[in-house]
């Protein structure tokens, strides 16, 4: 792991040396091929080193949460669009916000539900 920290380091200060170095001088060519460059390398770099892969409990872990965080963003949200409908009868405007996010919470559950039945077909045969 200390062999990818000091991989990335030195290519990070090269790659910074470079392009300041060059932009200095007046060259803009050779400091968009040097991050390029770098960015190829910091890749080559992480690809050379095995991570540890992670287990299927990460991943419950990970859909779990995410589940839990769009169930309470979507109450949150219904329900400032709920009361922001409801207070902007006398102003358009927070009426208008209201409807907006009211709607953006239906199309955040569509997506949700579209996105389920798709990985649904594909992993559950």
């Amino acid at each position: 792991m200390n062999q990818v920290r000091l991989c990335r380091i030195a290519i990070t200060i090269a790659t910074g040396a470079t392009v300041g170095w060059f932009i200095s001088v007046g060259n803009v060519v050779i400091p968009v091929l040097a991050v390029i460059i770098g960015l190829a390398l910091l890749y080559l770099c992480k690809s050379r080193i095995q991570e540890a892969l992670e287990d299927e409990r990460t991943y419950r872990i990970s859909e779990k949460a995410s589940r839990a965080a769009l169930r309470v963003f979507v109450l949150v949200v219904a329900f400032t669009s709920i009361v922001l409908v409801l207070l902007g009868k006398s102003n358009a405007e927070v009426s208008q916000a209201g409807y907006i996010l009211g709607y953006s919470v239906s199309a955040l559950i569509v997506l949700y539900l579209v996105s389920y039945g798709y990985y649904s077909r594909k992993y559950g045969g």
